[in-house]
Parts: structure tokens; C-alpha cells; sequence
């Protein structure tokens, strides 16, 4: 099986289950130990140096470092611990935060982080260790030196957040790191066989789909399942809507018990958490928080929809989905339409999924037209369950719930030429709008007219579309902004939310161009999976190793095989 190299300042070292990650930032001569059970700026931990310069290669079994006095390989023995073997280079580790450290016995330390609530157990079978650093408070030593002995390393690092637990010995480097490569090449080849164009393209679908295998956490906590992060890089959580992508890249597993599995517990992730009347929250973290008081849009119908092409459900499955998806409506249909006009509203940005997106100028609680036509998609799906489950009059009333909803959309958000967001109660709007998100009702594919389809396809080609794909703001509107977040990089998710829309809407060859762009763009010139990608010079936005990037770029590779 060809080797994976894997580039850490594009995609972080991880394996699957793990909470912890290392990577890399380009040019740094030092390694970032992260931890997948904090977020954000909280997910740095630990640095590590090697005494002086150094190259890092990585393969999904093990990383590699060559130094001038050495070399050392790293590898992730288990969900929480590091192991890191060395031949001549010394060793350091320098908290990110305060902190502070005491040895507990012959060749073991304990390590308080105590910033982010979480404590290091350390153990040396070979090596000698000193906890050095700045002196703060009462003694408070922050660091951990550690120099050869007799030209070698040998250390675990348990990263703990709830209590300190040992390590267990021995430490067995090299059956471990087979056991890794076992573990990566069994998954590896549950990778759909799909040819790529050549061999950059075959290399970056191999990294990809360990992107997507390294992203994965150990059920526990808040998650039921094994669950996949947006990244093990600062996104160290998941959001309601990102996991359905990565759903529908599980989907294509080779073996098709196992696809039916993992496609179901990632779609399943947030409804786990799902409040009384129905709203989903913001996001979650297995050990850190659940977020409420925002939400993510309602994709959930349209995701279940193409699992239903793909697997044939239980009706005790479909009962379950069926159950969440109508409480879902349910919450934006009778709970978030605030001024009762049968429009439901995103109360911000963060709502709609697009933070920033310039529609959200004109204030809150907004009546973007993606909202509603998400619903429609939503209320079909639970018809076409209704009808799989038996159930006459459910199918009946969500099929009429969402005719309904399109007429209301039309009449109230198209004025003919263009969709407009309005603001709930006032109902004021701008005019010229100038965010993709306002042409986003072309997911409804064959459910939009066609004279309608061709109005929103000329400005979406005229406006919106780049040589790396779909930008979010239109670069000549005025309020474009390169890393402007949803103000004008390209974004994976709302990509192939239109390419499916342009794709059954009778728009296949757009919807191909759209694609290869994006693919070509993620392969050759970002090379690697990014929250989100500058719109004109395709270079990399964010957090890097992002798995609804890499989802949507398996998709579309399968898809059209690109």
C-alpha cells in the first residue's frame, strides 16, 4: 500500500479516537501538543523543542524529527498519550499558560496546566528529566527538560482532564507503531477505488481520507458515538450542521454495514442533545461544553434525504429520524418566526451558519431566503419518511407544509428578479444584495421554476464565481473581503449545498464546473482541507485539516470523479 506523507502545518498528527494531535506552524522550530478535549486558543498545550534546528516528517503511524545531534519519532500510544522515543536530541516542554509541576517518583512527573484545567503525568523509562522554566509564585516550575541517556529517550506523556492517571509500562515503540499502520491501512481501505487524474491528485485523496480518519474522538461524554472534529487544530469540536457533510462522506465506506453505521451516528451527533422544542445547540465538546442560545441552519432534512438514496433504514430508524426532524421544523416553524408572518428568522448570523455574511448588515433577527427553502427541502424528507413508515396523513401534511412554505417564500422574499432578506417585523432590506447566501434557494434543484433557476444561475456565474469555485461575497460588490470569513472566501459546505441544488435543478454541467474548481483548488493549490479558502488566489483560510473541506472534497472527487 503506497505511504502517506503527511504535511502537519496542512493537516495535524492525530490517529483515530485520539484527543490529542501535534502540529506545526510553517517555519516554527517547535511542535504543538493539542488537545482535542479544549477549543479554540485552549487547545495548545504543550510545546515541544529539540535543542536546536530541526526537519519533521510525519506518515499516519508516526512523526518524525532529524536534528543535527539526532533523531526521534512520536507517536499517539492511545486516545490521551504521547510517546516519544529519541537517539541523541534532547528534549523540551514549555507550557502554553501558567501552570506547574512536582516528580512524583523514580523518573515520573506530574504536570498541572492549570489555566485550562488539566494535568500531564510523565514517565521516563530512559532519559533524564528536570522541571525547569521561570520560577513563578512559590516555585512554581512550568517545564520539562529532558536530556539523553546514553544517546536515547524514551517518554509517554498522558494528557488527563479529569484526574491524573499513570502510565502503564513497558513502552513498545515498535509494536505500537505497527499496530498504528495496521489500524490506518484498515480504514485506508474502506476508501472507495475511484481513479484520480494523476499522481498529485491520488496523494491528496490518500490524505484526505486521513484527514477524515484522524479526526475521529473516542465516544464519551456528550458523544454517544465516535464522533468526528472539525479539526484537532483550534475547531476541536462539531457543529450542527458540519457533521452532516461528514455523514455523507461515511456514506461511501466500502463496506456498506460499516457506512450504514458511521453515516448514521455522525447525522445523529446533535440530536442526542436536541432541547424540548426542538432546537439543536450551537456546538459541543465532550468534555467542555454544550453551547445553546445559537444554532446552526436546518440542512438536516436535505442530508437525510440523499442517506435515504443511499441505505435502506429500519422503520425503527426512520421512526427516530423522523421524530427529530419534525421537532427541528417544529422550533423554527412555531419558535422562530418572531413577527408570526410564516417566515421563519435567523436571530444573528451565526444562525444562518454565516457569521458575518453582509445580509446580516441591516441588523438581527433577519429573513434570509435560504431559511425557508432549507424547511421545504426539510418537510419533503419527512414526508418521503412518512410514506416509508406507513404513515398516510403525516406524508399528506408535510408535503402541504411544504407547498405552503414556497408559496410564502415567493411571495414574500422574490421580487421577481432576486431573492431579498428582510428584516423580521420592520421588513426592511437592501435592494442590491450582494452575498451569495441571498441566491442560496437554489438548493430546492427541481423544486424551483425554471425561469427562476436561470435568473439565480446568470448571477451566480456573472457574480459570484471564481476560477477556485463559489465566493461568498461578491468580489466586485463592494463589501468583499479576501479573509473576510463569510464576506468572500470560498466555504466547502455552502459549495456543495449549490452543486447538489445546480445538479437537480437540471444545471449538471455548472455543477461540474463548480466542483473541479473547488477540487483543483483544495489538491494543487491550498493543498489541504481549510475552514475556508481565499476565492481569488485559492490559498488556505484558517484552521487547517478542516473535515467538512475534506468531506466535501471526497464527495465531489466520487461524485464526479475529479
Amino acid at each position: 500500500m503506497p505511504s502517506t506523507q503527511i504535511d502537519i502545518t496542512r493537516i495535524p498528527f492525530s490517529r483515530y479516537g485520539a484527543f490529542l494531535s501535534v502540529t506545526q506552524e510553517d517555519g516554527a522550530q517547535e511542535l504543538i501538543i493539542h488537545t482535542a478535549r479544549r477549543r479554540f486558543k485552549e487547545s495548545a498545550v504543550l510545546a515541544l523543542t529539540f535543542g536546536g534546528a530541526f526537519t519533521c516528517t510525519a506518515q499516519p503511524e508516526a512523526l518524525s524529527v532529524t536534528g543535527a545531534a539526532g533523531h526521534a519519532r512520536i507517536y499517539l500510544r492511545d486516545d490521551d498519550t504521547l510517546v516519544i522515543e529519541s537517539f541523541g536530541l534532547d528534549i523540551s516542554l514549555r507550557q502554553f499558560a501558567r501552570g506547574y509541576g512536582t516528580e512524583t517518583g523514580d523518573r515520573t512527573f506530574r504536570i498541572y496546566h492549570d489555566a485550562f484545567s488539566l494535568i500531564s503525568t510523565v514517565t521516563l523509562p530512559c532519559g533524564r528529566a528536570l522541571l525547569d522554566g521561570p520560577v513563578i509564585g512559590r516555585n512554581r516550575r512550568t517545564d520539562l527538560s529532558v536530556a539523553c541517556e546514553e544517546g536515547r529517550i524514551l517518554m509517554a506523556l498522558r494528557l488527563c482532564h479529569a484526574e491524573p492517571r499513570e502510565i502503564s509500562l513497558p513502552l513498545t515503540p515498535e509494536a505500537d507503531i505497527a499496530a498504528i499502520r495496521a489500524e490506518w491501512e484498515s480504514f485506508l481501505g474502506l476508501m472507495p477505488d475511484i481513479p484520480a487524474a494523476d499522481a498529485e491528485m491520488e496523494e491528496f485523496v490518500r490524505l484526505t481520507w486521513y484527514n477524515l480518519w484522524s479526526c475521529f474522538v473516542r465516544a464519551g461524554g456528550c458523544y454517544p458515538a465516535d464522533t468526528m472534529l472539525m479539526s484537532k487544530k483550534f475547531m476541536t469540536s462539531t457543529w450542527s450542521w458540519d457533521h452532516c457533510f461528514n455523514a455523507l462522506a461515511m456514506a461511501h465506506l466500502t463496506d456498506r454495514e460499516l457506512a450504514k453505521k458511521y453515516a448514521l451516528s455522525q447525522f445523529s451527533a446533535p440530536f442526542h442533545l436536541q432541547g424540548e422544542l426542538g432546537a439543536l445547540p450551537d456546538m459541543w465538546n465532550p468534555d467542555l461544553e454544550t453551547r445553546w442560545g445559537t444554532t446552526k441552519p436546518p440542512i438536516h432534512g436535505w442530508c437525510f434525504g440523499k442517506l435515504m438514496d443511499t441505505f435502506d433504514f429500519t422503520r425503527e430508524e426512520l421512526q427516530r429520524v423522523y421524530g427529530w426532524l419534525s421537532k427541528w421544523t417544529l422550533w423554527w416553524t412555531e419558535h422562530s418566526d418572531t413577527d408570526h408572518d410564516g417566515i421563519p428568522d435567523y436571530p444573528q448570523g451565526c444562525d444562518s451558519g454565516w457569521d458575518n455574511s453582509s445580509l446580516f448588515d441591516a441588523g438581527f433577527f433577519m429573513e434570509t431566503p435560504d431559511l425557508p427553502a432549507l424547511l421545504i427541502l426539510q418537510m419533503r424528507t419527512l414526508a418521503r419518511i412518512a410514506a416509508e413508515i406507513g404513515d398516510a396523513e403525516g406524508e399528506m401534511h408535510w408535503q402541504t407544509e411544504a407547498a405552503a412554505m414556497q408559496e410564502r417564500l415567493f411571495a414574500h422574499s422574490f421580487d421577481g428578479q432576486r431573492f431579498l432578506a428582510k428584516q423580521s417585523r420592520t421588513h426592511i432590506y437592501d435592494e442590491n444584495p450582494t452575498s451569495l447566501l441571498s441566491l442560496m434557494p437554489l438548493v430546492l434543484g427541481e423544486h424551483l421554476p425554471q425561469e427562476v433557476t436561470e435568473q439565480l444561475t446568470a448571477r451566480l456565474t456573472r457574480d459570484f464565481l471564481t476560477e477556485n469555485g463559489l465566493a461568498t461575497e461578491m468580489p466586485d460588490g463592494g463589501k468583499y473581503e479576501p479573509d473576510g470569513y463569510w464576506r468572500g472566501p470560498i466555504w466547502a459546505p455552502t459549495t456543495y449545498l449549490l452543486i447538489d441544488g445546480l445538479r437537480r435543478g437540471g444545471r449538471a454541467e455548472l455543477a461540474r464546473t463548480v466542483a473541479g474548481r473547488y477540487c483543483r483548488m483544495s489538491a494543487r493549490i491550498a493543498r489541504g482541507n481549510y475552514e475556508n479558502f481565499d476565492a481569488l488566489t485559492g490559498l488556505g483560510r484558517r484552521a487547517p485539516g478542516y473535515t467538512w473541506a475534506a468531506s466535501v472534497y471526497m464527495l465531489l472527487h466520487l461524485e464526479y470523479g475529479l
